[in-house]
């Protein structure tokens, strides 16, 4: 399509872009209002009101789009929950005796280090139950070691239910095995134990 520049006045330019729709560019609308005063003064087409362009269909074509998509939350205006910190004054008293132990393994840990994933490791599942399970003596120290073991692996977590499948030694429940007297192996002059 060939163009040619035209002089308008600024008075007919200014009415042009208070009557338009924010979609239609300014050479747009003049193009359509001069097609629509040619089809209104010979009466041989549609009138402006029932007079669709190809602008109005490319932005019905655009809200469509725009409406079918899919749904995306608004991130912004949301409040952001605060992260929870751990610190070592949040330990049991009970757990006093391993204190650094705990604050080293929290530090190296892998996985998860929310408040959840704290309560499990020195709640009754994690390392108070071991303590708690095994005595003060022998819970202190399977605490202990299983704190260095974790540190040493930067395992996630320590629990009683894996402490009591994977930890422990094997023959702690068993009985110290006390034979028949017949059983007793002599040898140079005595019983050998």
């Amino acid at each position: 399509m060939e163009t040619q520049a035209v002089d308008i006045s600024k008075k007919l330019i200014d009415s042009c872009k208070l009557h338009m729709d924010e979609w239609h560019s300014l050479k747009g609308f003049v193009h359509d209002m001069i097609a629509l005063g040619i089809q209104t003064k010979y009466k041989d087409l549609t009138t402006y009101d029932t007079m669709k362009t190809d602008r109005q269909k490319e932005k019905k074509k655009e809200e469509r789009e725009v409406f079918y998509t899919s749904k995306v939350e608004n991130i912004i205006n949301k409040e952001k929950s605060k992260k929870w910190i751990f610190n070592s004054e949040y330990i049991p008293e009970e757990l006093d005796f391993c204190k650094d132990l705990v604050a080293k393994f929290w530090a190296v840990k892998k996985g998860s280090r929310s408040k959840e994933a704290y309560e499990l490791l020195v709640g009754h599942y994690g390392l108070l139950g071991i303590r708690r399970k095994y005595g003060l003596k022998d819970g202190e120290k399977a605490v202990k070691e299983q704190l260095e073991e974790a540190i040493a692996n930067k395992w996630q977590s320590i629990t009683l239910k894996n402490y009591e499948a994977f930890g422990r030694p094997k023959n702690a429940d068993k009985e110290p095995v006390t034979g028949h007297p017949a059983q007793r192996l002599w040898k140079d002059g005595g019983f050998v134990e």
